[in-house]
């Protein structure tokens, strides 16, 4: 998740503009589609499902508690991301989506500390996202061997240390070395593997229609697999190639040419 919002931090920086005025007013009018209307629709849409298969989840569904969507709690729990996401654009664009190094600090420490988990957890990366962006674009393409494996051992000990020795501290050393392999994994694929990463940077694309859509289409799969069958691991390989598959599949021939659907599930907005 860390790296998903440094991503996202970054691609808000993509464009030298002048952050100020009508244009902050502007980008977060098209986060309020990109983001809130898939995640209220799709949520209230889940709801009444949830509440029919309450007797397969480990809790069952309350409607009364429907009012909490504005407050991050969504009937499909998966959709947090976006609640999350839009609360730190908006936080963002307070300040221009512009960030010192001092401001950097500042969001790892209330990181740290921690008072309300799906915003503080992941507005520090969506910063350094911005403050990369604009002050090392080129990071990733500037490092070395030596660098990715210094940062590959920073990960196993951050890994060590958060998971052996209880330090949660070690989360923020873990995410941003994680973070910043997994990049510069994905330049090596570009480079060397180009139409095999072509096919990637299609299911990049889908990526949204994909993380929408999953849940609900391991819905049936985990209620026969897992909870009627007990097959856990057949269920859990099952799940995955599913929800990416057939979303993939009914977000390009179903959702993406019936505008409405596409705005509604996608916040995609033509």
């Amino acid at each position: 998740m860390p790296l998903f919002f440094f991503l996202a931090g970054f691609m808000i920086s993509r464009e030298k503009i002048i952050m100020r005025g009508q244009k902050i007013i502007d980008i977060l009018h098209k986060r309020v589609n990109r983001l809130l209307v898939p995640y209220l629709f799709v949520g209230l849409c889940y709801a009444p499902f949830k509440l029919i298969l309450s007797q397969f989840a480990n809790k069952p569904y309350d409607i009364s508690t429907i009012w909490q969507l504005v407050i991050g709690v969504n009937p499909d729990g998966e959709l947090w991301f976006l609640y999350s996401l839009f609360v730190i654009t908006v936080i963002a664009g307070i300040f221009s989506f512009r960030i010192s190094v001092l401001g950097l600090l500042l969001a790892g420490v209330i990181l740290l500390w921690n008072p309300w988990n799906i915003i503080t957890n992941y507005l520090f990366f969506f910063l350094a996202g911005i403050y990369m962006r604009r002050e090392k674009k080129d990071f990733v393409i500037t490092m070395k061997w030596c660098h990715s494996i210094a940062l590959l051992l920073l990960f196993i000990a951050g890994n060590y240390a958060l998971l052996v020795l209880k330090m949660h501290a070690a989360f923020l050393l873990t995410a941003l070395s994680g973070t910043a392999l997994v990049l510069r994994g994905s330049l090596m694929i570009e480079h060397r593997f180009r139409d095999g990463s072509s096919r990637l940077a299609t299911l990049g694309i889908m990526s949204m229609d994909i993380y929408i859509l999953s849940d609900i289409i391991k819905i049936p799969f985990r209620i026969l697999l897992y909870n009627k069958l007990h097959f856990y691991s057949l269920a859990f390989i099952v799940c995955l190639i599913a929800s990416v598959l057939l979303s993939y599949l009914v977000s390009k021939y179903v959702i993406r040419r019936r505008r409405i659907l596409k705005y509604l599930i996608l916040g995609i907005k033509e």
